[in-house]
């Protein structure tokens, strides 16, 4: 004969106990009572009370929600018994089906609300998370830089997964304009990196990530085999940790993104093009549009100006311009710089003004910079000369004061051509001039300064052709990433 079957609350008690690990006698004992006792709790033969359940329940340090999902599956298991007869009850074996779909149901919609909930909670944790590192942020803005590094080695406080990614996200605004603090961030957050805690695999994915920043920055720094190398340590750290960031806190897509910028740095376009595509497969939503707008540019700088064009009106779709003001004006300003290499003006000059417009409310003084040179060669491609000569000398100045030389030297060649043109020789002698004193005073690299110097040779002698500006163009917006490049004459 079976023995009876225990009620509800004396099931879940010896659920918890069994999948806590604990015989009944250990039980009893932690528990202060009998074994005798504790058997006639779970076999219902001694009336267990909900208050009760929770005590022994505590001792066996099984939380609250334990307690309810165990009172769940006791009464899953062993519903009530069935009401009073009827003549259209189901039959036993119909019971049996109804019960299996109820725990298959159950346990179903149980997986998705947990599902839900945890990732919920994983939602607030990652705020909170990053809420505290903003502080922990500010604390090392205070400091110098070696004080910034003796900080992170000595107070395990900062050593911070989130504090980590918010100096990668530092290190990549600061690299357009701030290279070297862009490195010392990256720096840092490999720093941090390096001492967080966590399993084997999640440090290796955290530092494959930070690696990818440091990367990033020696190439804004130009100095590109460091950073193929960063990138090298990037790759493997990423891979050693594939399995370690099940909560999705690194982005693999923006590691092969900065990636493929080297790429296109190295001037090796269809391997950048090839990690464009990639990254932008794993993209997240909101990730998309900074990959395609990254993607435009390389074809851009391989020439390609037409699949640029291309680029960006499906990146268009995908770059929200209240949400993202400052990619959506990347994405209009590189339209309106494609247009001008195409000769498309007409299409190009209204977009200019409101690029003008996007900087204005963007308040970024370089932005405005930018906006103005465009104009510049707007102006010039329209035979508004005067126009194009006061805006390209404005722009050449506002980079020498900000100590931009390939972005002043670039400038004064848009400037050079339009005097070229003209056939004001001496202007173009002292525009070659000036190029030559910027590029010996900041220490430029002896590739380009050479081929400056041949550049303002040619102006003393009044030889400089139109020829030359463009070659001279296009060999420094190679060299500023790759100072080894050679400049052939």
């Amino acid at each position: 004969m079976p023995r009876k079957i225990p009620p509800p609350m004396s099931l879940a008690l010896t659920l918890l106990r069994l999948v806590h690990g604990w015989s009944a006698k250990d039980l009893a004992v932690a528990a202060g009572i009998s074994s005798s006792t504790l058997s006639q709790y779970e076999t219902g033969d001694l009336i267990l009370t909900r208050e009760r359940l929770t005590e022994l329940a505590a001792v066996l340090k099984a939380p609250p929600e334990k307690v309810e999902l165990a009172l769940f599956c006791a009464d899953l298991i062993h519903p009530l018994p069935p009401p009073a007869f009827s003549p259209v009850d189901p039959t036993r074996e119909q019971r049996r089906v109804v019960d299996r779909a109820t725990a298959l149901a159950v346990r179903e919609v149980a997986e998705l609300v947990r599902s839900a909930l945890l990732g919920e909670v994983r939602q607030d944790n990652v705020r909170r998370a990053f809420a505290a590192a903003e502080a922990l942020l500010s604390r090392l803005k205070a400091r110098s830089g070696d004080a910034r590094r003796d900080l992170i080695e000595a107070e395990s406080e900062l050593q911070d997964w989130a504090l980590c990614l918010l100096l990668c996200d530092e290190s990549e605004k600061a690299a357009a304009n701030r290279p070297e603090y862009s490195l010392e961030l990256a720096d840092l957050a490999l720093r941090v990196a390096l001492r967080v805690e966590g399993t084997e695999a999640w440090r290796s994915a955290l530092q494959g990530h930070a690696w990818a920043f440091v990367g990033n920055a020696r190439r804004v720094a130009s100095d590109l085999p460091a950073s193929d190398a960063a990138f090298a340590a990037s790759r493997q750290l990423s891979k050693a940790g594939a399995q370690g960031d099940p909560a999705g806190l690194l982005d693999p897509a923006r590691r092969l993104d900065l990636e493929a910028s080297l790429r296109r740095a190295q001037r090796r376009f269809p391997e950048a093009l090839k990690l464009h595509d990639q990254a932008f497969e794993i993209a997240r939503p909101g990730e998309a549009g900074a990959i395609l707008l990254n993607k435009s540019d390389t074809l851009g700088q391989s020439g390609d100006y037409e699949r640029s064009v291309e680029t960006l009106e499906q990146a268009t779709r995908s770059i929200d311009k209240h949400r993202q003001p400052r990619l959506f004006f990347g994405l209009r300003f590189n339209l309106a710089a494609n247009l001008c290499h195409l000769g498309r003006l007409a299409e190009a000059a209204p977009i200019v003004d409101e690029v003008r417009r996007l900087a204005e409310r963007l308040r970024n003084d370089l932005d405005l910079v930018r906006t103005r040179w465009l104009q510049g060669l707007v102006d010039a491609g329209f035979g508004r000369i005067e126009e194009a000569v006061a805006a390209l000398e404005q722009v050449r100045g506002d980079f020498r004061a900000r100590q931009l030389p390939y972005d002043f030297a670039l400038a004064n060649l848009d400037l050079a051509l339009l005097y070229r043109e003209q056939g004001r020789l001496q202007e173009v002698k002292r525009l070659a001039g000036e190029m030559l004193r910027i590029f010996q005073a900041q220490r430029v690299h002896r590739e380009a300064l050479a081929a400056v110097r041949l550049f303002s040779e040619a102006a003393e002698k009044g030889e400089v052709t139109v020829d030359l500006i463009r070659r001279l163009q296009t060999y420094l917006s190679r060299a500023r990433n790759d100072p080894n490049t050679p400049f052939e004459p």
